[in-house]
């Protein structure tokens, strides 16, 4: 059985955003983004706080932006801070992650780090939005991993949950997906350090480091798979780039847009959720609400 920290009031949820979602020297302590709508559908037993980083990709959403691992780093620095210091305040804190996109990636780093041991037994549940490690079956639809391939292992007394929809390639992209490669490749992409990027993939490739490099080879066989392979990538990038795209006077409808940025705002038709109205992000909340019952009644039980 599942045990569950035995802190008294408030539950803080520590919530960490997705790629330029925050920026260095951010200081909001106010969850915003993605997460906030998570954050505004909990009970009045929670209280959330903003975990600020660099939360970039290279030159996205800033063209000096740090590369990805860098920003990752940097994040888990954060929240380990930010945890650290809710246990500060109050030494018996029940504390919950949550995190949309590189932030999931963040918490999963942080839980399967060898100095964060310590703080484990404080943390109550977490949750992941748009996982780009999301294990298959973890939700509904979703067959294959995320977009980033398995993760660091969590751990297995923390209750965890997720939230993803099947054509979102960042929590679901096909098994063989160009993609996988381009998120290989690019995780110490930045503007300022070009040579250190072109000698990590060119050591990635050489070494076979890459999740395709099983089901690639420089074969007729090959070039023919990549063709459909090729059609996929396109499909997976229309889904993952807004519903609708402007480029100065012309504005183009992609009908299959916006899946990675849906969790706040569409249906989330997960059974056994009863409201067809709810969202992504309404979901998790209620089954983070569900976590501070049953950790409650454990307490009482306990008592």
């Amino acid at each position: 059985m599942t045990s569950f920290p035995t802190g008294r009031g408030p539950v803080t949820v520590l919530a960490v955003g997705g790629t330029g979602e925050s920026f260095p020297g951010d200081r909001r302590t106010e969850v915003t983004g993605m997460l906030a709508g998570v954050t505004r559908a909990l009970d009045d037993r929670f209280t959330a706080r903003w975990v600020p980083y660099p939360a970039s990709y290279g030159p996205t959403p800033r063209p000096d932006g740090e590369c990805y691992l860098t920003s990752v780093s940097r994040g888990v620095t954060a929240l380990s801070r930010a945890i650290a210091q809710t246990l500060a305040d109050d030494p018996h804190a029940t504390v919950m992650l949550i995190g949309y996109s590189q932030g999931a990636v963040v918490i999963r780093r942080l839980l399967a780090h060898p100095s964060s041991g310590h703080l484990l037994p404080s943390i109550a549940a977490v949750g992941f939005v748009a996982d780009p490690h999301q294990p298959p079956g973890a939700v509904d639809g979703c067959e294959g991993w995320g977009v980033a391939g398995p993760g660091p292992a969590l751990p297995g007394d923390i209750p965890a949950f997720w939230i993803g929809a099947a054509d979102d390639m960042i929590c679901n992209a096909s098994p063989d997906s160009l993609l996988r490669d381009v998120a290989d490749l690019s995780g110490v992409f930045s503007a300022g350090h070009v040579r250190l990027w072109l000698t990590d993939a060119y050591g990635r490739v050489r070494s076979a480091r890459l999740q395709n490099a099983p089901r690639t080879a420089i074969t007729p066989a090959q070039w023919r798979r990549d063709v459909g392979r090729v059609a996929r990538a396109a499909r997976e990038v229309r889904g993952y780039l807004p519903s609708s795209v402007q480029w100065r006077r012309w504005r183009v409808r992609n009908s299959l847009g916006g899946r990675h940025v849906s969790y706040d705002v569409e249906p989330y038709r997960r059974a056994p959720l009863t409201d067809p109205d709810t969202t992504g992000c309404e979901a998790l909340a209620h089954w983070l609400q569900l976590q501070a019952t049953l950790g409650e009644s454990g307490r009482r039980t306990a008592a």
